[in-house]
């Protein structure tokens, strides 16, 4: 079964993000025309956090660009896109994996879509598909379904997408020049957590978040590959609201916390893997299985756990589920 699960993940981290249906938000490879060069620390434009205009309403536009480092992105609403596209360098317009069509396409039932370029001024387009927007997150442990409501998430989903771009902007300087799928993810949702600590006096949608992670992965163990919450814990754990807020630049932010991150390799991600789909499937519970992961995993999901059925009961689960919970 774990050799199994582990082949599994290695076709999952082959594959684009296109593979997780279930998952919110998209990260493409736009065929040959993306492929990035190392920037260096003195290409890069380190400025303070800039708050899109109409953002802070919920309010997204339909086409805009909005500065992503030393760069700028495109945000188009799809049901603008004709009219979004048409804003791109001319150069951009005539690649296939920029065309209205090619877009239509791939984002398919996602609410948003990020396609990485390859240019001098422009980063990347933002597709943000607002008619797929989600309004809560839902998973199930036994029998019982829960949903946990999300707040603002048009806002974070941007956030999002834009951290993807920003952290490609900083490979080959703060970040290593290679970097796999899941490590772009998580990197994201680091972004969208510092934007958070920049737009707002508390963290709330930061924990939101990694609730919505968590409950994603309990839903579908596929939703590894989009699995920010161990990233995340380690931030919330470590810093507070005004702490984070005195990191006005990202670069200073992610120098900090990017050297605290776990470095799991391809076969700890597998035993993540067989792991949660052993829990949360509707087998017979193994109490001893992987046992070694265990606690890691535990720390990471009791937040959300005691969200979801409260401290006394998910207590008890942990308890029916895991020998290391005493």
């Amino acid at each position: 079964m774990l050799r199994y699960w582990q082949r599994s993940l290695l076709k999952l981290f082959r594959c684009s993000v296109a593979c997780a249906p279930l998952l919110v938000c998209h990260f493409v490879n736009a065929g040959q025309f993306i492929a990035t060069q190392p920037v260096t620390a003195s290409q890069i434009q380190t400025t303070a956090v800039m708050i899109e205009d109409g953002l802070v309403n919920d309010d997204i536009r339909q086409a805009y660009f909005t500065p992503v480092a030393s760069k700028q992105a495109l945000v188009c609403s799809l049901s603008s896109l004709i009219r979004c596209i048409a804003l791109l360098p001319s150069s951009l317009q005539q690649q296939t994996a920029f065309s209205v069509a090619n877009i239509r396409r791939a984002v398919g039932r996602k609410s948003a879509m990020v396609l990485v370029a390859k240019h001098r001024t422009t980063a990347g387009v933002i597709i943000i598909n607002s008619a797929k927007d989600m309004l809560e997150q839902s998973g199930s442990i036994g029998l019982t379904t829960y949903q946990l409501p999300l707040a603002k998430q048009a806002q974070l989903t941007l956030w999002h997408e834009i951290g993807h771009l920003y952290n490609i902007a900083l490979q080959g300087s703060i970040l290593p020049s290679s970097l796999t799928e899941y490590q772009h993810e998580w990197l994201a949702d680091l972004y969208l957590l510092w934007r958070i600590s920049q737009h707002y006096q508390q963290l709330d949608l930061a924990w939101q978040q990694l609730h919505r992670r968590n409950l994603a992965l309990i839903n579908d163990s596929g939703n590894l590959s989009h699995w920010s919450a161990p990233q995340l814990q380690i931030v919330l754990s470590r810093y507070d609201a005004q702490q984070l807020q005195q990191f006005t630049r990202y670069e200073d932010f992610l120098t900090a916390v990017y050297p605290l991150m776990p470095t799991w390799s391809t076969r700890d991600m597998g035993e993540f893997s067989s792991l949660v789909q052993r829990t949360f499937s509707a087998v017979q519970s193994l109490p001893e299985y992987i046992f070694w992961r265990q606690p890691e995993l535990i720390q990471v999901l009791s937040p959300t756990l005691e969200r979801l059925m409260g401290k006394a009961e998910s207590q008890r689960w942990l308890k029916s589920q895991f020998s290391t919970v005493k």
